[in-house]
């Protein structure tokens, strides 16, 4: 694998530009990221161009994010919705708090670089190579391939695109020779595919 610094993640060379995808546990109803890790973060990416998930730009000073909060109107959710999502926080806050897996406590207690090149080990044993993990999700809502989608895709599916066509859209009006792109872990191998495969977004999506 070629050098991905400063953070582990993949590393794609195309057209002149080096793209660094580094993907990282976030903050969630039931786990919170020490503010000592996103300082080492912060310090890590500093004096380079980063584009990122909307929570991750909290973290990390100067850098851009995707805005899909805006984009893809994920505040604009309906009263039920937000009756269960609202639901969904008290259970994994309070109740299933005492249940927390191993990893989950790691992940909580993780302040340096080194615990979360081990969590990121155990994470990435789970994620299916691609362009496999998107095509499974696909096909089990009937929307073909990413070679050859149909249809409504799922959000998952279309958050993934338009992470991979924002970072290079930014990274070309910006003229950068590098751009290093933080996502959730799960997020990845999903985006080191469609960004490697970048003519799929032009002649597909």
């Amino acid at each position: 694998m070629k050098e991905c610094y400063p953070l582990v993640g993949k590393r794609i060379d195309l057209k002149k530009v080096s793209y660094f995808v580094h993907g990282l546990v976030h903050d969630n109803p039931l786990i919170f990221i020490s503010n000592e890790f996103k300082k080492i973060v912060n310090e890590k990416l500093k004096n380079y161009p980063v584009i990122c998930e909307d929570g991750f730009a909290e973290w990390i000073t100067d850098s851009k994010s995707f805005n899909e909060i805006k984009y893809f109107e994920l505040n604009k959710i309906k009263p039920r919705q937000y009756l269960d999502c609202l639901k969904d926080y008290v259970y994994n806050r309070f109740i299933k708090k005492t249940h927390k897996t191993d990893l989950m406590k790691k992940v909580q207690e993780m302040n340096n670089l080194k615990d979360y090149s081990a969590i990121r080990e155990t994470l990435f044993t789970k994620y299916p190579p691609e362009p496999k993990g998107m095509n499974t999700l696909l096909s089990k809502t009937n929307n073909g391939t990413i070679e050859n989608p149909k249809g409504e895709l799922p959000l998952r599916i279309r958050r993934y695109i338009y992470e991979a066509k924002e970072s290079l859209k930014y990274a070309k009006s910006n003229n950068l020779s590098e751009l290093h792109i933080i996502v959730g872990c799960a997020h990845e191998l999903p985006l080191e595919y469609l960004i490697t495969n970048y003519r799929l977004l032009r002649e597909v999506f």
